[in-house]
């Protein structure tokens, strides 16, 4: 009797950082030796990303198909061309590509009409900003390609359902990370805060990672660590801005308008080894977005068992951040509700271990192997072990606050 053919998995995504390594290897491992899985990154660079090119990917086949170019430079029929060309002779196609591209449309309807299996990428939330619903209804339609999506949180989950999936399979485990990887980059063995000197506490920093653009709401998030700064006094914890971006110049003069530019450090940006340190060492992740479809880093934070501070806007807070337990959801408009959320983040050191290990506990949710989970799940059922891990985020999900 004849062994049956491997299939042949791709994943495509514009521009790969290391998450979308660890995404790949998961899925490798997982699949293996069921399934070949291609992992596609389009192009090396991007307008809006200065993450470092990626290297090999263990256990996948990794293919760039513009070296050293910009996605955003690329004509796209070129990258159409080029994405059907790598992906017309694989059994299932993984869509990380924001779907609203005209390539990504045409690559995803062309390949239905060769019979090709579509699984749809997405952290998309209806609230991300207003919507129009003959844009909706366009969109929906346009999304008639594919057969299953894996999403995130639970307003993912429900915008997909709103978008046609009601019938079609849609699973979480989209938006993880390499737990390991995270820990071993911090050079911390378990990743756990309790297990630093008990001095470090009151040296530890408030963090804030991401890019200096409009929707991470960095000058409410400044505002409200000067009023933290008030209420607490000399026992107040600096704030550390990572990363770059347009707005840098005019939120250094807002933090000197403030009174507070000594206690508001500007390191830059930072390299993935060195993000992982200044989170070991932090007293909390602070991610107040007015607009934030996942944030990513609110998975390393919990990788690294640390409390988080989070507006209601950010997507990871469906799954991996419960209020009062691991850390604070705080209203982004608010400065008052950021300050507060400071104040009490580092006035109990008893109150903080406890969000500390809360997070640790938590981290397995968004880790890379629940993409493998989902995908799994999709291709080969029962995969009982899998199933049952899924059907755990989903009871998770399911407490979400509305």
């Amino acid at each position: 009797m004849s062994r049956r053919k491997p299939l042949k998995v791709a994943l495509i995504w514009a521009q790969f950082a290391a998450y979308h390594v660890d995404r790949c290897e998961a899925v490798g491992r997982r699949l293996a030796p069921r399934a070949q899985v291609l992992a596609i990154e389009v192009a090396t660079t991007s307008a809006d990303y200065a993450w470092e090119p990626s290297g090999a990917i263990a256990g996948a086949e990794k293919v760039t198909l513009f070296a050293g170019q910009s996605f955003d430079a690329i004509p796209w029929w070129r990258r159409f061309a080029a994405m059907l060309r790598a992906t017309w002779r694989c059994d299932v196609v993984c869509m990380g590509l924001s779907y609203g591209l005209i390539d990504a449309i045409l690559l995803g309807w062309t390949l239905r009409l060769l019979g090709r299996r579509l699984i749809l990428f997405s952290d998309s939330k209806f609230d991300d900003k207003p919507r129009s619903a003959p844009f909706e209804l366009l969109k929906a339609a346009l999304l008639g390609c594919y057969g299953a999506a894996i999403g995130s949180g639970r307003r993912t989950l429900d915008y997909l359902r709103f978008l046609g999936f009601a019938r079609r399979p849609r699973l979480p485990g989209y938006d993880c990370v390499g737990v390991d990887r995270i820990r071993a980059q911090a050079g911390l063995a378990d990743g756990l805060p309790d297990a630093t000197p008990e001095a470090a506490f009151s040296r530890r920093p408030f963090v804030f990672i991401g890019r200096f653009v409009d929707k991470k709401n960095l000058a409410t998030l400044v505002e409200g660590h000067a009023r933290y700064v008030a209420l607490a006094g000399a026992a107040a914890r600096p704030l550390r801005l990572i990363g770059s971006g347009p707005l840098e110049h005019g939120l250094r003069a807002r933090v000197a308008d403030l009174g507070i530019a000594g206690m508001v450090d500007f390191p830059g940006f930072l390299p993935a080894e060195a993000v992982s340190r200044a989170l070991a060492g932090a007293l909390a992740l602070v991610l107040v977005s007015r607009e934030e479809q996942w944030g990513l880093v609110v998975n390393e934070a919990l990788a690294l068992g640390l409390p988080v501070i989070v507006s209601n806007e950010v997507g990871a807070r469906d799954l991996l951040v419960r209020n009062l337990v691991n850390g604070f959801v705080v209203d982004s408009h608010s400065p008052e509700a950021i300050a507060e959320a400071m104040r009490q983040m580092s006035a109990d050191e008893a109150a903080w271990r406890a969000m500390a290990r809360a997070s640790r506990e938590r981290a397995w949710m968004g880790d890379a192997e629940r993409l493998a989970d989902a995908l799994e799940v999709l291709l080969f059922p029962p995969a009982a072990e899998a199933a049952g891990r899924i059907d755990t985020l989903f009871a998770q999900l399911e407490t979400t606050p509305q």
